[in-house]
């Protein structure tokens, strides 16, 4: 889907001059009977991924990568053989599906455990993330990262974030020297951000440490080396409260949509020693919103199980059906619970399931309208991701981006109605739906809601 805009904020919604001056020839509009709603995804009850092998006998954890590609659903996940306060001796396994649900962890011969080479185990590193990179040359297309510490420095000192390029994701060549030198620990996320032809690395810093709070940071490079060094994005919020820390960002950029990122960050509280997952949006991947505010978007009762220590991980699969999916760990294990009282093995990875775009919409509960900012068509159609139930209706137009005046042939008494039931939808008018007269030129879309939500729109 190309063009596509999503509502991760108010950006793309023209707010209009307001009261306008006196003898002013600005044309009045206004949004009206809008707002921006959050949306929870289904959580499957059933874990599709569970610490069944010697080597997970002691957990998996939350730091995995699910990604989907050459026509399989891969995941690369963090396990421990024995329960440890060493982060030094996880494991990075690996993998694979058919369908996200039903996984098969193969034999790859590349480790050794208890002297034995059969198992899905890659390499001997902590704190990972996978990224598939579509820009590279083929035998750079999977990238890694890690944490390695120097345990001859004092701690957070001695942490520096490592790289590596591999043809499979299975077989793997390091980077001859670190990609950052910085005091960072676990699970750091590695992106490529298509409109800013930038690689980012959000990583979790700790800040004046000995009193530390984990926060969020943010290193960009143009290539897969030479990060420039992080800087704090995200701070625990005033708002917050003080025994909060943010503990992994669960970052994605938004899939195939322009401008718009997400987190799915575990806020760790101290004091209960237990994690939740909170939403945060952001136009830019710099500045973020917490549209829940306090809230979690997913809670650690959420699921039927009670008190279960919830965390996400990375990665947004199409399920090719009109839904995407994310997945979340969850152990009854308490985040500083001593190792012999832990339940072992623990950790289970659980499907979280969303209508496509879903994360967020616009909704008029009853009758509402807006105009976009002004917009380039790019597109042949204009297209729609909405529901619509019964009663309901959206209605849209094509106006002048100065005078807000319908263009001939786009307008609003001429929208044909839509089926209430497809994720995405083209727009027409009276049984015209083309824009190539439009194209390469900038104009506004108004839409108009009754009890309806539109998740995103493409033009």
């Amino acid at each position: 889907m190309e063009n596509k805009y999503v509502f991760v904020d108010w950006s793309y919604i023209e707010p209009g001059y307001g009261t306008i001056w006196p003898y002013s020839k600005t044309p009045v509009i206004s949004p009206y009977g809008i707002r921006i709603e959050i949306h929870k995804p289904y959580l499957e009850d059933y874990p599709v991924l569970l610490p069944d092998k010697p080597w997970e006998s002691s957990c998996i954890n939350a730091y995995a990568t699910f990604i989907k590609a050459d026509n399989k659903i891969k995941v690369w996940y963090e396990v421990f053989s024995e329960a440890s306060m060493d982060d030094m001796k996880s494991n990075l396994a690996y993998a694979e599906s058919e369908d996200g649900i039903h996984f098969i962890k193969p034999n790859l011969g590349i480790m050794s455990f208890n002297n034995d080479y059969n198992n899905n185990l890659i390499k001997n590193v902590h704190g990972t993330c996978v990224f598939y990179d579509k820009h590279a040359h083929e035998s750079e297309r999977y990238k890694l990262i890690w944490v390695n510490y120097n345990k001859n420095k004092p701690f957070f000192q001695g942490c520096s974030i490592h790289g590596a390029v591999s043809y499979d994701g299975i077989h793997w060549i390091d980077n001859e020297k670190p990609l950052l030198n910085n005091p960072s620990d676990t699970q750091n996320i590695l992106e490529y951000d298509e409109d800013k032809g930038q690689y980012l690395i959000y990583t979790r810093q700790i800040v004046d440490y000995p009193i530390p709070r984990r926060s969020v940071s943010l290193s960009k490079s143009y290539t897969f080396s030479d990060f420039d060094e992080p800087v704090i994005i995200m701070h625990n919020d005033p708002t917050d409260p003080p025994d909060w820390d943010y503990y992994t960002t669960g970052y994605h950029k938004w899939p195939e949509a322009k401008n718009a990122h997400i987190m799915l960050m575990d806020i760790y509280k101290r004091t209960s020693d237990t994690f939740d997952i909170h939403l945060l949006t952001s136009r830019d991947g710099i500045i973020w919103y917490r549209p829940m505010g306090q809230q979690p978007y997913i809670g650690r009762t959420s699921f039927k199980d009670i008190n279960l220590r919830i965390s996400s991980t990375k990665g947004i699969i199409d399920n090719e059906n009109g839904t995407w999916s994310f997945y979340i760990d969850s152990t009854p294990n308490l985040h500083n619970m001593p190792l012999e009282e832990r339940t072992k093995p623990s950790g289970e990875y659980r499907r979280a399931v969303i209508r496509e775009d879903g994360f967020t919409s616009i909704t008029a509960d009853e009758l509402g309208e807006f105009h976009t900012i002004k917009l380039d068509i790019k597109n042949k159609n204009l297209m729609i991701n909405a529901y619509i139930p019964y009663g309901g209706w959206i209605k849209a137009s094509i106006v002048d981006r100065n005078t807000y005046k319908e263009i001939p042939g786009f307008e609003y008494d001429s929208c044909d109605l839509f089926n209430n039931n497809n994720i995405w939808q083209t727009v027409s008018w009276n049984g015209k739906n083309n824009l190539e007269e439009l194209k390469e030129s900038s104009y506004r879309v108004k839409f108009k809601l009754f009890k309806s939500k539109l998740y995103a729109f493409s033009i």
